[in-house]
């Protein structure tokens, strides 16, 4: 599948007793634990040893995962173990191709557990709550926008849990309409909504894989530029939603009344500042890291990003309970909540691992072959991207798979001709499309859920028009950056 389902995070209080973890669950969650640690430690410059164990640790959660997950994860399982002994059986030099694929699964598997910690926290959130039930119930004139660029911020904490929060806000407000034609349609633009501001996120955020993975995948970029401009991105994303959006609006019977919004919900303008904050939490020590000790925020929010989430807990709970709640809820996250993204894990990781190593491989056989993809015009390689991710996305690949592959094959930079950070903008601007326009990703599936139709009728009746006009506009963005 191309991504998989996200648990629920709508907002909730955090279980007051965990239950009492098995002996595996304690092993499984101590070893992603030791894993985050290990990534970090690498990351900040410690190589003694750093990239062994995160490779040990890759295997020895896989291994002991392998029998709690079914479907799917199996098949990534057995394709991973299936090139690891092509690789030591036919190569070589084998862990030329394995090493790397093992580095770039171990911190796929660190990354997302980290923000893990975080999604654990703000699930449970009120204030998070609160600034959803803000961003939900705009007015019609600018509700589009509030939800397609708030949703992008939220995406930061919880990830596809976005989508269930604020879709769920939407839908509530959406059914105080009394008129079911009426009721449909906003329930169908609000989603729509959230879910474009769900994709422009995957440009930009440095919380997200698409961002993280495509600038270690390109040479001579830095997760900052690539911040930068995926703003551009992002921008591009939501006006060209909300244009599409005014077609919408336009298609209600003249003189149809629509309900208000709950104003009092619509003027809590204090509800985002917990959201600015938490943007500032994150991007200042990032930045501050980056530029003075060298440490790329990919690495660092590794370390940070639990330790906001601590602080968050700290500061919500009154005085003299802080540190038991705190003790709490960073069982309740390595035993409870990590354990249980078991699915998630392997997909994500194994996905990594494969589309590194497959990479690798075929891109061997292109050279010894004497196929020279850089005959093929720079121009026409930096659109590929934006056609040929969302098509792979529509037969179930998974993009985390599919760019750490093809970006293995494109030319670099220099022998296209073309600037580092326009590769980055077209391998994140396919992966951007791919989540509204593929019935197989958790994306979709939440939105089809929230909006009471198919996937499919999602992907391609609701977002078809958009998606189309987006790749057109980002292809024009990309060809401006190169």
């Amino acid at each position: 599948m191309t991504e998989t389902p996200a648990p629920q995070t709508t907002p909730q209080p955090a279980p007051s007793v965990l239950p009492p973890p098995t002996g595996m669950t304690l092993l499984i969650g101590a070893l992603l634990v030791a894993n985050i640690a290990v990534n970090l430690l690498h990351g900040i410059g410690i190589e003694a040893g750093t990239p062994y164990m995160a490779d040990v640790l890759f295997v020895v959660v896989l291994v002991l995962l392998a029998p709690r997950v079914r479907g799917s994860r199996h098949v990534f399982l057995t394709v991973s173990t299936l090139l690891a002994a092509y690789c030591l059986i036919m190569l070589e030099h084998p862990f030329a191709v394995l090493q790397p694929a093992l580095a770039q699964g171990s911190f796929i598997m660190a990354f997302f557990c980290a923000l893990a910690s975080l999604e654990h926290v703000a699930a449970r959130s009120p204030a998070i709550n609160r600034a959803a039930a803000f961003i939900a119930n705009q007015p019609p004139g600018r509700r589009y926008l509030a939800l397609g660029f708030g949703t992008q911020v939220f995406a930061l904490m919880l990830s596809y849990g976005a989508l269930s929060l604020l879709g769920t806000m939407a839908r509530r407000s959406a059914e105080r309409e009394p008129v079911p034609a009426v009721r449909a349609l906003r329930i169908r633009r609000m989603l729509q909504g959230a879910q474009c501001g769900f994709s422009a996120s995957l440009c930009w955020s440095p919380l997200a894989f698409a961002t993280v993975i495509t600038s270690a995948l390109v040479p001579g970029v830095q997760i900052n530029s690539v911040v930068a401009h995926g703003l551009g991105s992002a921008l591009i994303i939501v006006l060209v939603g909300w244009l599409v959006d005014r077609r919408l609006k336009g298609s209600l019977p003249q003189g149809t009344v629509v309900a208000p919004p709950d104003q009092t919900a619509a003027r809590d303008t204090r509800a985002l500042w917990p959201l600015a904050a938490l943007l500032t939490a994150v991007a200042v020590p990032a930045v501050v890291l980056d530029v003075f000790a060298g440490i790329p925020p990919s690495r660092t929010v590794l370390g940070l990003v639990p330790l906001i989430a601590a602080c968050w807990v700290l500061v919500e709970r009154g005085t003299g309970e802080r540190l038991r709640e705190l003790g709490r809820r960073a069982r309740h996250y390595a035993f409870g909540d990590l354990p249980g993204y078991k699915a998630e894990i392997v997909l994500l990781s194994t996905a990594g691992f494969i589309g590194s190593a497959a990479g690798a491989l075929l891109a061997q056989a292109i050279a010894a072959a004497g196929v020279d993809l850089g005959m093929v015009p720079a121009r026409l390689l930096l659109v590929l991207p934006l056609i040929l991710i969302p098509l792979a996305g529509q037969a179930g690949l998974n993009p985390i798979l599919f760019v750490s592959l093809f970006a293995q094959l494109l030319p670099s930079p220099t022998e296209m001709g073309v600037a580092p950070i326009a590769v980055v903008l077209a391998l994140t601007s396919g992966w951007a499309l791919t989540a509204p326009t593929s019935p197989f990703t958790a994306s979709v599936m939440i939105i089809s859920r929230l909006g009471g139709v198919t996937p499919r009728e999602v992907a391609l009746k609701w977002n078809g028009t958009f998606v189309v006009m987006t790749a057109l506009a980002l292809g024009l963005w990309v060809q401006l950056m190169a």
